[in-house]
């Protein structure tokens, strides 16, 4: 898939989130920073090649979902990471052409997710959530002056909590993105804070 594709999962994400928000519900928005922690063999494959932790932008809209309980919510998230090479991997890519080289990788990804607050009136709200959705990955690789890139686009699901205080928000997240063609699954915890704005979900 290219980026057209993508931009269109997000197209209906947000398509089919408008109803929910025509219906009264009062959307709130969050926005955070944090690292993006590989694990698995994002992080070391049996070779030992992989990739650092690296920082990643978030943004999430929430609104009350149409089901029960009532208490249930619909998140649709965005977020963007970018993750360096460990030095083995480039210690590798720099034997393989025979001169410095580097390589990282950049994930662009869309998620809707259930959430499901477990305290909502308590003075750090906690949630649990748990949703679907699509990630276009891309590997840069950079030798000399020039760089190649490889990009695909796949399925991907996510679990994840967060602590809430006021408009403050900490959050963690497990992502596990399908295999690409050459490459493994690709997995890793994005922790991330922030702050939301608009008026709480009733």
């Amino acid at each position: 898939m290219n980026n057209s594709w993508w931009c269109l999962s997000v197209c209906i994400c947000a398509v089919g989130a408008t109803p929910v928000a025509a219906q009264g519900a009062r959307p709130q928005f969050g926005f955070g920073i944090g690292r993006s922690i590989p694990t698995g063999a994002f992080r070391s494959d049996t070779t030992g090649e992989g990739f650092t932790g690296g920082w990643l932008l978030t943004g999430h809209v929430t609104l009350r979902a149409p089901l029960q309980p009532q208490r249930l919510r619909l998140r649709i998230d965005a977020t963007y990471a970018r993750n360096g090479a460990n030095d083995r991997l480039k210690a590798d890519l720099t034997t393989a052409f025979g001169q410095s080289a580097d390589e990282r990788m950049t994930l662009l990804g869309a998620d809707a997710s259930a959430v499901y607050p477990l305290a909502p009136a308590s003075r750090f709200a906690p949630s649990l959530f748990g949703g679907m959705g699509v990630w276009h990955s891309t590997i840069t690789v950079s030798v000399g002056g020039g760089s190649t890139h490889t990009s695909t686009t796949k399925l991907a699901w996510q679990l994840g909590g967060e602590l809430t205080r006021g408009r403050l928000f900490l959050e963690l997240r497990y992502v596990a993105v399908a295999a690409a063609k050459g490459y493994p699954r690709t997995s890793f915890f994005p922790v991330s804070v922030g702050v939301r704005l608009g008026k709480p979900t009733p």
